[in-house]
């Protein structure tokens, strides 16, 4: 076997592959043998068939079989030689073969980038003061209450904070509608001021099933510089109105999201705040690790973070998904996010800071407390869909930050 490497990008390497072609005749000899001991053909007794006939009746069938379990045998040994490590399937190009001739291959192969490390101890680092009040915790707990809110349809006219579902149809000026310019089943609060006070005021005391013509100014810093200052006529019709209750901030609110109680909650939302300094400081240290290392990532990595970022987002939306826009939208975060996995993992390599087995079981234990399962059950599931890997990765990066957390220049500010 010969063979040649080129590297047109850092994580990118290039085996072109050369099969002698007494190796490929060895192998189209005896695979036509086997076949002819084993294949039975009208006319002919089992392992009578003649050469000739096998080898146009199965000839193609058998040289592809051939060359399938060739490519990767070859490709293995050759990829073994020049030390390439894939991070992905190989893809196989140019594939030329001849009977009688060597078989010759190209595979593209992606790798983990080379990373040259900078100095990453010293990083300067500012962190904000803890000063949490009482204030902050009351503004976290209101959150809570909107978003555990009970939301019910009324009969009532509509007023301010009532939730409206309505369809608004686009007028021109004389109130004649335009084609193309209705939105449907749209859900807004009125009195959010987000289409100006006139179109609040206009829908207020309207009832469910009812039409009201608003006209709406949209304000001179309105995001859409099209319409900003403009004004425009609505055609509104309300299809439902909605309320939404607070729950009673109580003991029984507290245990309903996962507290002991409403003294419990308070006190972990307060950690919680208390623990966010150190969060910002997490983030500048990343930041800075990423904006230090200029290297390219392998696109594959990049392919595999958006199909799950995609995939993510269909469980998500009962809508349908423009997905190459989606895609692109999250390629520069992708990009960001494999970056700085693949820092981290260098720095874990160059550090030698190691995840052990007890750490992985504490993590474990952790979970199946919270998931009221035993642990050896959990564990053999994770093992099963290879989770397990994950969580020492997950431990891993979290080993690396505190150590880089550890050798940095923290100021408070």
């Amino acid at each position: 076997m010969k063979f040649t490497v080129s590297e047109p990008k850092p994580w990118k390497r290039i085996l072109d592959i050369e099969v002698p072609s007494d190796v490929v005749q060895g192998e189209l000899n005896s695979t036509f043998r086997r076949y002819q001991k084993e294949i039975r053909m009208p006319g002919f007794r089992q392992g009578k068939v003649p050469l000739d006939v096998l080898k146009a009746r199965y000839g193609d069938e058998i040289r592809a079989e051939v060359i399938e379990r060739l490519i990767p045998e070859y490709l293995q040994q050759a990829g073994k030689e020049a030390e390439i490590k894939p991070i992905s399937s190989p893809v196989i190009e140019n594939l030329n073969f001849d009977t009688g001739e060597d078989l010759r291959f190209r595979a593209v192969i992606e790798i983990k980038p080379a990373i040259e490390l900078k100095d990453c101890m010293g990083m300067r680092l500012t962190r904000r003061p803890v000063n949490v009040t009482g204030e902050d915790i009351n503004r976290v707990i209101e959150s809570l209450r909107e978003r555990h809110a009970n939301v019910v349809r009324i009969d009532d006219a509509a007023q301010n904070d009532h939730y409206l579902v309505a369809d608004f149809q686009h007028l021109d000026p004389s109130g004649v509608p335009i084609i193309g310019r209705k939105e449907e089943k749209q859900l807004f609060r009125l009195g959010s001021g987000l289409m100006g006070e006139a179109f609040d005021t206009g829908l207020v005391g309207i009832r469910s099933g009812e039409n009201r013509t608003v006209k709406v100014r949209y304000p001179e810093d309105h995001t859409d510089a099209q319409l900003a200052g403009q004004e425009a006529l609505f055609d509104v019709h309300v299809q439902e109105i909605l309320e939404k209750t607070l729950p009673e901030l109580n003991d029984d609110f507290a245990i309903d999201i996962g507290a002991e109680n409403l003294e419990a909650l308070q006190n972990s939302i307060r950690q919680d705040l208390e623990r966010e300094p150190d969060r910002e400081v997490r983030s500048q240290l990343l930041k800075q690790l990423r904006e230090t290392h200029d290297f390219e990532v392998p696109d594959s990595m990049i392919g595999h973070y958006l199909d799950h970022t995609l995939e993510d987002a269909r469980r998500g939306s009962r809508q349908p998904i423009d997905e190459e826009a989606l895609r692109e939208s999250y390629r520069p975060l992708a990009v960001e996010q494999i970056k700085q996995t693949l820092l981290l993992d260098a720095i874990a390599q160059k550090e030698q800071i190691k995840v052990y087995e007890s750490e992985i079981d504490e993590r474990l234990q952790r979970m199946a407390d919270r998931s009221h399962l035993p642990l050896d059950s959990l564990k053999r599931l994770f093992q099963k869909n290879g989770r397990i890997d994950r969580i020492e990765f997950d431990i891993q990066e979290e080993k690396v930050i505190e150590f880089l957390m550890q050798h940095a220049d923290i100021q408070v500010e």
